[in-house]
């Protein structure tokens, strides 16, 4: 992979595939995107609506790390038991990981376990704090085969017109048929086509204000 890092808009690092001609946050601000999408819209939405002692997390695209630093941030002062399982078949080199200012700016007593989430052994269950569980599956949505049910899925793949075969119809069905009754799906994406497979599913979509510089996100509900 051909990879640059380049700083955006809030401070925060990003970086840029040339073969994808893509960068994997917004030019925006990395962290106020994932903040906007995942946390807030994501996280906060569900602790609000929902009480449960365990919380299953899919995510699909681990990518830089950035959406499991800010919910390891987000739980790290609450009692709910967390399993949090990625899905990246490429993952970044350390060598360029280990170059991102996401600490920097959220804290240095995260270094840790944010260099952990990029070293940690693949394909294995992995405790690495005392409430959080980690799954990192070297493999893609199209081919891994789910064992979990999950409630919050965060859905970050690089976008349609640069991966199209992540949004395929069968994908996002393979999820809805993993998650529990009443949970959620977040994502920065909201072309038509995703909407109306994600309603043909069965998904109820909410159409959301979007991060800076995006004028809409989507939340599905199951």
């Amino acid at each position: 992979m051909n990879l640059k890092i380049i700083q955006t808009s809030d401070g925060s690092d990003t970086i840029y595939n040339s073969e994808l001609n893509e960068t994997y946050h917004s030019l925006h601000g990395s962290i106020n995107e994932s903040n906007t999408v995942y946390i807030k819209n994501g996280l906060e939405y569900y602790i609000k609506k929902k009480s449960r002692k365990k919380i299953n997390i899919l995510e699909v695209g681990f990518g830089t790390g950035l959406n499991f630093l800010l919910t390891n941030i987000f739980f790290e002062r609450r009692k709910e038991k967390i399993f949090y399982h990625t899905i990246e078949p490429y993952p970044l080199p350390n060598e360029v990981t280990e170059k991102l200012n996401f600490v920097s700016k959220v804290g240095e007593q995260y270094s840790e376990i944010f260099s952990l989430s990029h070293s940690i052994e693949n394909d294995k269950k992995n405790h690495i704090s005392k409430n959080l569980e980690f799954l990192k599956s070297k493999i893609s949505i199209e081919d891994i085969v789910l064992t979990d049910n999950y409630d919050i899925i965060f859905y970050d793949a690089f976008a349609p017109g640069k991966q199209p075969s992540m949004w395929e119809r069968k994908n996002l069905e393979k999820i809805y048929s993993h998650m529990n009754y009443d949970t959620i799906l977040v994502t920065y994406c909201s072309s038509g086509q995703f909407k109306r497979d994600l309603k043909s599913i069965g998904f109820k979509v909410d159409v959301l204000p979007g991060p800076k510089g995006k004028k809409e996100m989507v939340r599905a509900i199951k």
